[in-house]
């Protein structure tokens, strides 16, 4: 029912579109990822269904919930740490729990096991992210209830999530950036069946909106999104939106918009302690629109040393994203320091991260001989 994007987009942009595999890129770049092969799946957790029981063998914060509390409401995100598009919702999820939590709404962020996805990196990144986003995690170590919830919906992707209404019934299963225009109404009561509907064009707009980055001329994706803002004021707010966003305003001449846009951005980053937002606006500078201006380039650095400083530096996207930068801004000795530091911190990682970031490295070696 919910169709998610499988657009990839622009440099600097983080795709919306669902992976089902960590893929080895940064945090504010994107591999193009395309459309699965369709799979008959055969549903049967269906918008109106009982929500099932939700078992986790830890819940690393926030209370267990061991039933779906009639009079309540509650928001269940499926999540892997390895999956770029669901960290770059999770700020936002966490201002809609602190905007909700007076009125009954519960998130919950639900991470299960996977070959990339161990128990200790998800305790590891709660730990770190956690306490500033607010709201309740829970982990498993075996695939049972992501069954009972996203193979049963026909979900085969994430980030993925659930809303179950007062009466304990799912009421929307789908992509966490519409959560602005389901949650009001669910939390009211007043949720139909033609909200649904109404749902599936705004859905049609989003995609409308990230196609037109393919057009050639900036202007047109300009149009699009400030139309769709106006029209959809409560989905302004869409992550994905800021790094396409920026990479049009520089394409368009628009360097001081963009850079009102970006200082801006930072400044918010920062403040929300939210490394891939920063990330991104670091990646968006250091485009090819960007190239060149000295400006552009010293801001992307300033956007990457403050993802890094909210990261840490045992984190492997915030270190290469510092290494780019300054490579970016003819820098090649701490471009190729901060490439190695990215490379030890991918010791417990995937094969497939280790060789993106050997490779990146390598490309700091050629362009610099």
């Amino acid at each position: 029912m919910r169709k998610l994007l499988a657009l990839a987009l622009l440099a600097g942009a983080i795709a919306p579109a669902l992976a089902q595999d960590p893929a080895p890129k940064q945090p504010a770049k994107i591999v193009p990822q395309e459309p699965k092969a369709k799979q008959k799946v055969e549903v049967t957790l269906k918008v109106g269904d009982k929500a099932p029981p939700l078992r986790a063998t830890k819940w690393l914060q926030g209370a267990e919930v061991k039933e779906f509390a009639a009079g309540k409401t509650y928001v269940v995100e499926f999540w892997a740490t390895w999956c770029g598009p669901c960290i770059v919702m999770m700020p936002h999820m966490g201002e809609l729990q602190a905007q909700y939590k007076d009125k009954g709404v519960t998130f919950i962020g639900y991470s299960a096991k996977d070959p990339n996805n161990s128990q200790e990196k998800v305790e590891a990144m709660v730990m770190k992210k956690g306490p500033a986003l607010g709201y309740t995690f829970a982990y498993a170590d075996d695939r049972e209830s992501y069954d009972a919830w996203m193979r049963a919906a026909g979900r085969n992707g994430i980030p993925c999530c659930f809303v179950v209404n007062k009466e304990g019934k799912i009421a929307y299963v789908g992509h966490p950036m519409y959560l602005d225009v389901v949650l009001p109404k669910v939390v009211a009561g007043k949720w139909t069946e033609d909200d649904l509907k109404t749902l599936d064009e705004i859905e049609k707009e989003v995609n409308a909106v990230f196609q037109a980055t393919r057009d050639p001329s900036p202007e047109v994706y300009l149009d699009k999104l400030a139309a769709f803002e106006k029209a959809h004021p409560e989905l302004a707010g869409i992550p994905y939106f800021n790094g396409s966003r920026i990479n049009a305003l520089l394409k368009a001449k628009k360097i001081e918009d963009a850079k009102k846009l970006c200082e801006k951005l930072i400044a918010k980053g920062a403040k929300a302690s939210d490394d891939m937002l920063l990330g991104t606006v670091a990646s968006a500078l250091r485009g090819p629109a960007a190239e060149k201006n000295k400006d552009l380039l010293a801001l992307s650095l300033k956007s990457a040393e403050a993802a890094l400083k909210v990261a840490g530096d045992k984190d492997w996207r915030a270190l290469l994203g510092v290494a780019d930068a300054q490579f970016a801004n003819g820098n090649a000795e701490q471009a190729r320091a901060f490439g190695a530091k990215a490379l030890a911190a991918t010791e417990k990682e995937s094969a497939a991260i280790k060789a993106f970031v050997e490779k990146q490295i390598k490309t700091f070696e050629k362009k610099s001989d």
